[in-house]
């Protein structure tokens, strides 16, 4: 359940961890700074987690990309749960089983209710929903595969599980289409494959059926084809703003309004700035900053953006200044070492 200023969503998950619970990433989208996640499970009282990580692809025109989010909580001392198994064999007319929390149920729960009034203090789990259908087909298009389904699911059913007839995971619920005119719907879970291979990217090891292995990722064509992103790739965000860092690179720090990364060779770092413009005009902050790191004069170019240079201990930086259509806010990126170095320009094109 995500509960953002004013507004309450909900969404199903399931656990994979000690601590940690897979989900969609569209469930927490939505999150601000003054927001919160909280875990609602029979076997528990509701706790607060916090997002690990997201990756969300083309989220505004597709329905395959990945669409994934790993949570976190602190379990009280001695509880257990069950972590759910993957299992990659999957085919047409399967019998599947669809786990979650649609909103059309949950909304006459009380503790839902009570939360929809603002009052967090008695958060219980509402009874989980079971539905039954069969895998229609898995079909692919350039972002990757779904799994088209029957097993009846609605809204706050994103990313609880598909199982088949044993329990075990082979997917996740991800998006319903229903063409109102024909009364024809259509239900699409990500494969469990794809889901496996994003916790072990983020440290978790999945749990996996008896007989199954890890031995290939997923086939992909399309942009990871084209050099997009690629499974090794993850999506960060600090602040408002989030960013990818690309397979050879890691963080070497960060906070809320600050993201630094380098490549593991050495060669070349990004660090990511951003903050309010307090009043001052774009070549104002620029010229402050260029003043502080003992900069060359800045210098605007056709797009707006302000960029200069500085030198530091034999390391070259260029730092180039952006504002935001409101001239409220300014995002600063500096690049050190080798530009043309090949993840820079997808980490700086991944930024939003």
């Amino acid at each position: 359940m995500v509960e953002d200023d004013d507004d309450l969503a909900s969404g199903s998950g399931f656990i994979v961890g000690d601590g940690y619970i897979a989900t969609n990433a569209h469930v927490v989208d939505g999150l601000g700074k003054g927001g919160a996640v909280y875990v609602l499970n029979e076997r528990i009282p509701a706790r607060k987690a916090e997002v690990v990580n997201v990756i969300h692809e083309d989220k505004d025109e597709a329905v395959s990309g990945r669409d994934f989010a790993l949570l976190r909580f602190d379990p009280p001392k001695g509880a257990e749960f069950p972590v759910l198994s993957f299992n990659f064999d999957v085919k047409r007319m399967d019998r599947v089983s669809a786990w979650g929390y649609p909103a059309m149920a949950t909304q006459f729960d009380a503790s839902t209710q009570r939360l929809q009034r603002g009052d967090s203090s008695r958060l219980e789990s509402p009874p989980v929903i079971y539905t039954e259908g069969t895998v229609n087909a898995i079909v692919k298009d350039k972002l990757g595969s779904s799994i088209l389904h029957s097993a009846s699911i609605a809204g706050g059913n994103s990313g609880g599980p598909l199982v088949n007839g044993r329990g075990e995971v082979i997917g996740m619920n991800t998006w319903g289409y229903k063409e109102e005119d024909e009364g024809a719907f259509l239900n699409g879970a990500q494969l469990a494959a794809e889901i496996a291979f994003f916790l072990a990217d983020n440290g978790v090891t999945p749990r996996l059926a008896p007989g199954q292995q890890m031995a290939a990722r997923p086939e992909r064509s399309g942009d990871w084809a084209r050099g997009g992103e690629s499974p090794e790739d993850r999506r960060r965000r600090f602040g408002d703003l989030s960013v990818v860092i690309p397979r050879g690179w890691s963080v070497i720090d960060e906070d809320e309004d600050m993201f630094l990364v380098g490549a593991d060779d050495g060669a070349a770092a990004v660090g990511i700035a951003a903050g309010d413009m307090e009043g001052q005009s774009l070549r104002q902050l620029a010229s402050a900053l260029s003043k502080e790191l003992g900069g060359t004069a800045p210098e605007r170019d056709d797009d707006g953006v302000y960029v200069f240079s500085f030198s530091d201990d034999g390391t070259d930086t260029l730092v180039c200044i952006a504002e935001d259509d409101e001239k409220s806010l300014y995002m600063a990126v500096f690049i050190s070492g080798d530009r043309e170095h090949p993840g820079v320009e997808k980490l700086l094109d991944s930024i939003e």
